[in-house]
């Protein structure tokens, strides 16, 4: 087939590897004039290492690999830690922080040099009997056989084939940012986060002295953004090494990132188009799964995807297979975000702290609950 994928961010470079593994035309479209390299660092949990070697992506030798997770009241209060490494063994798959331009270079640098199509702002997708046909600001259009929209929570693809509400702010929002650091976090292998009843932070390593960290307050729309100056503020008094973190960078460091959250459709394209990533399930970072989810789906829409007679004539019952088998658990997780989100530490305040072998134990549960790759849930369809 020859399929046309929107946005070349981390879904869809992902899932151009995976169908052109399956033996698939693939042409990448992207509105920006080269690779996206914005952003912080990504944490890729078990379900997302996972997902990345069934698409032949492997990690080793970037970012950081994860061994712990600790969570703290603002008060200073451990309130349970798990061992990741424990999870790793139990799951099969590594958690590892990496910065979002390293993942994105690897993603990309796997694909021929032909995929990739830059300067192409997506307006408009029409689909046909036998075919499908993309149109671009620039007055250009393509045809192809398949389009899958992975353009982001404003996704155009979405618009086109199915109409309805944009996702909704949530009453939250981020200041994170990836800078080097001298403080010990950043140069051991454990998240820590930190949880208060109106803020929450969060630091993890992401190697070479990288150290990803966010601020997370109540924000909305129409209110000013937060200066460092304000941050320190707000977390002044908070366990070590929030302040001295803040009093080691400046606005210029600052990135900002309002929460958002997609209403989550049952059917999430046309006969011949689908959505992945945030295009289809954006949700607020709480959990950290987005990309994951975005892995996921990736995975699972090239396994369903086999370059074999028929599935270009009739794409669209492996497409509602892919996306019935995916909504539940992007469902669970966005689900989840949104209440870890929304409450923050409120609940595990009036509780006391809990053994790390029912912390690292409940985060398998978690992680493979909402996954298909590490549950090894591979629908077959049969192709007419």
């Amino acid at each position: 087939m020859r399929v046309l994928v929107v946005g070349a961010g981390i879904g869809g470079l992902a899932v151009a590897n995976g169908l052109i593994d399956q033996g698939h035309e693939v042409h990448v479209f992207e509105h920006a004039d080269a690779l996206r390299d914005g952003g912080a660092a990504v944490t890729v949990w078990s379900n997302g290492t996972a997902a990345l070697r069934g698409l032949g992506i492997s990690l080793e030798g970037v970012g950081r690999q994860l061994h712990g997770l600790r969570s703290l009241t603002d008060s200073g209060r451990l309130l349970w830690e798990a061992d990741l490494g424990e999870v790793t063994e139990r799951l099969g798959a590594p958690t590892v922080e990496v910065p979002r331009r390293t993942l994105i270079a690897k993603l990309a640098e796997s694909l021929p040099a032909d995929v990739l199509h830059f300067g192409r702002r997506c307006t408009g997708v029409t689909e046909f009997t036998d075919g499908v046909v993309v149109t671009f600001a620039d007055g250009g259009h393509v045809i192809g056989d398949l389009v899958v929209g992975a353009d982001g929570q404003r996704s155009q693809v979405r618009r086109s084939v199915l109409g309805g509400p944009p996702a909704k702010l949530t009453g939250w929002a981020s200041w994170q940012g990836l800078t080097r650091s001298d403080l010990p976090v950043a140069q051991g292998s454990t998240t820590l986060n930190i949880a208060g009843r109106n803020a929450h932070c969060g630091l993890i390593p992401a190697g070479d002295g990288l150290l990803h960290w966010w601020f997370d307050t109540p924000w909305r729309e129409g209110a000013a953004e937060l200066s460092v100056a304000d941050l320190r503020e707000v977390f002044r008094g908070w366990p070590d090494p929030v302040e001295d973190l803040l009093a080691s960078i400046t606005d210029d460091d600052l990135g900002f990132f309002p929460h958002i959250r997609h209403q989550v459709p049952r059917v999430w394209g046309g006969p011949r188009s689908t959505l992945l990533g945030d295009a289809v399930h954006a949700m607020p970072p709480a959990v950290a799964q987005a990309a994951n989810q975005t892995l996921e789906d990736a995975w699972l829409l090239s396994l369903l995807l086999p370059n074999v007679d028929g599935v270009a004539a009739d794409p669209e019952p492996l497409l509602r297979t892919y996306e019935q088998e995916r909504r539940p658990r992007a469902v669970k997780v966005s689900r989840t975000a949104a209440l870890t989100s929304a409450q923050r530490s409120t609940p595990l305040q009036r509780i006391g702290r809990f053994p790390k072998w029912i912390a690292t134990r409940s985060q398998v549960m978690s992680l493979r609950s909402g996954s298909n790759v590490l549950q090894g849930l591979t629908p077959q369809v049969k192709v007419a």
